[in-house]
């Protein structure tokens, strides 16, 4: 992050003023520390050429990371004013994200079973910045407002643990307190995922589809009908040779020819999709040359593992 400047400063009646409306015969105070500021006013006109952005300074002295701290103040308020009034409108507030453990975008209503907001709830051990709590002031989801440093592994592995949601949204600048509601609905990390988890691998599951396609048979050039699986998340894909005994046949009541073959290539084995004329079949290591060919037909197969089934 470069050098943070601070556009808001409380005036000598307290009151927290930003730099376009302050003016040289007032006093100003940093809204971190208390001291002294003052007005770093560009002479040269905003959208000209070495124009400096206008801003509070510390008077002698550096500013001690007081712009972090005040950034990080704010946007925590906006916040928690912001949920405050769509808890009382009861109204629901989704939020979405892009799961780093399934890979899927994934949407949630924040504020589905909370009734209280808190900031800074003591947790023993941790104190997340906003604390969503249910009816029975048991915390549901945590808020974590990144400036500068982020949730400790520690902190983390708890909210994990006790099966508490944490949204990070990282805050680069004092713009985005005035972005609250884009900020919140699209959190840049969510530790938690809703899919399934597999019990063989511990890798979180996929929503999966069993797709047929009509490609020429790369032998004899004759149309054939090609199945596989593939995940919500397009660059995972499963052939036949690791479908199930139910995918076959449904596969097969597709129209799709699925033999057990023999490969030179692995010296195994398996189901493959194979030419109803000349009797070619599409090996495994080939079956993503299919993958973005429109689908002739589209069956939901609920949650598959595509880590153990690949």
């Amino acid at each position: 992050m470069n050098k943070l400047l601070l556009p808001y400063a409380y005036d000598s009646s307290g009151k927290l003023t930003h730099i376009n409306f302050a003016h040289k015969n007032e006093r100003y105070t940093c809204p971190t520390c208390g001291a002294d500021l003052s007005l770093r006013i560009s002479k040269i006109p905003k959208g000209c050429k070495y124009h400096k952005t206008n801003h509070f300074a510390h008077k002698g002295c550096v500013d001690n990371h007081c712009s972090e701290s005040f950034l990080h103040k704010l946007f925590k308020k906006r916040a928690i004013d912001y949920i405050s009034a769509k808890l009382v409108e009861k109204n629901p507030m989704w939020f979405e994200w892009e799961c780093d453990k399934c890979h899927e975008m994934h949407k949630g209503n924040l504020i589905k079973k909370a009734t209280s907001i808190v900031e800074e709830f003591d947790l023993q051990i941790c104190r997340p910045d906003i604390a969503l709590l249910d009816k029975n002031n048991k915390v549901i989801i945590v808020i974590e407002v990144v400036v500068t440093h982020k949730p400790t592994l520690e902190t983390l592995q708890f909210y994990n643990d006790n099966k508490i949601a944490c949204l990070q949204i990282n805050v680069n600048d004092f713009s985005d307190c005035d972005r609250i509601e884009e900020k919140i609905t699209h959190p840049d990390v969510v530790n938690l995922c809703p899919n399934p988890i597999c019990k063989r691998c511990g890798y979180a599951k996929n929503n999966a589809k069993l797709v047929v396609v009509t490609d020429f048979c790369w032998k004899c050039g004759n149309k054939m009908k090609i199945a596989m699986i593939l995940s919500s998340y397009n660059n995972y894909l499963i052939g036949a040779a690791s479908f199930t005994k139910e995918e076959i046949k449904m596969a097969q009541t597709l129209g799709v020819n699925i033999k057990k073959k023999y490969s030179r290539t692995t010296k195994s084995s398996y189901w493959a999709n194979t030419c109803d004329k000349c009797n070619a079949f599409i090996g495994k290591f080939y079956m993503h040359d299919y993958i973005y060919n429109p689908h002739d037909e589209e069956i939901d197969l609920d949650y598959k593992c595509f880590n153990c089934d690949i």
